[in-house]
């Protein structure tokens, strides 16, 4: 009977759901073009949800974390990157408004395939929207990954890249 108390706590101890803490996943250099930038650019984050989301679940595992939080880490990454890229000139100020609508991984056999939805309204309102895919053999990775490829496909976009130079 002991035994069988015991074996009942381990499994369920995988249970449950653990705190997920979206952090900056770098990136290479190159993998934004450099950009003419004319103006200071203000990002800043437009997710107001900070309640808990379930970003992965999968056999009694399941990770959460809030919208607000990983626009916050896509807004410091994209400011980030911007920086590096651009090729400054002088005019007026722009900005970019982003707000992440929802990401969720998913395992698919030895490795996570994640997708980030997300929408970035751009100063002259234009609104971009886009959902990102990204695949990595780690859990983590797969996440914070997607936030910095979604980052990448953002500023590689033609229609934020145009709005940048005017």
């Amino acid at each position: 009977m002991r035994y069988l108390l015991l074996l009942a706590v381990l499994l369920l101890s995988g249970c449950g759901t653990v705190k997920f803490t979206p952090t900056e996943y770098p990136l290479r250099d190159g993998l934004i073009a450099p950009m003419p930038v004319h103006g200071e650019v203000h990002v800043t984050n437009a997710q107001s949800q900070t309640g808990p989301v379930i970003v992965y679940s999968y056999s009694g595992s399941k990770l959460s974390s809030d919208l607000h939080s990983i626009t916050e880490v896509m807004v410091q990454q994209t400011t980030k990157e911007i920086a590096k890229a651009s090729i400054p000139a002088d005019g007026s100020a722009k900005s970019i408004e982003l707000k992440v609508n929802s990401l969720l991984s998913k395992y698919a056999g030895f490795h996570w395939n994640s997708h980030l939805s997300f929408e970035a309204r751009l100063g002259n309102g234009e609104v971009v929207t886009m959902t990102v895919p990204h695949t990595s053999g780690l859990l983590a990775q797969d996440l914070n990954g997607c936030i910095a490829e979604s980052v990448m496909k953002l500023l590689n976009e033609p229609r934020v890249r145009a709005y940048l130079a005017q």
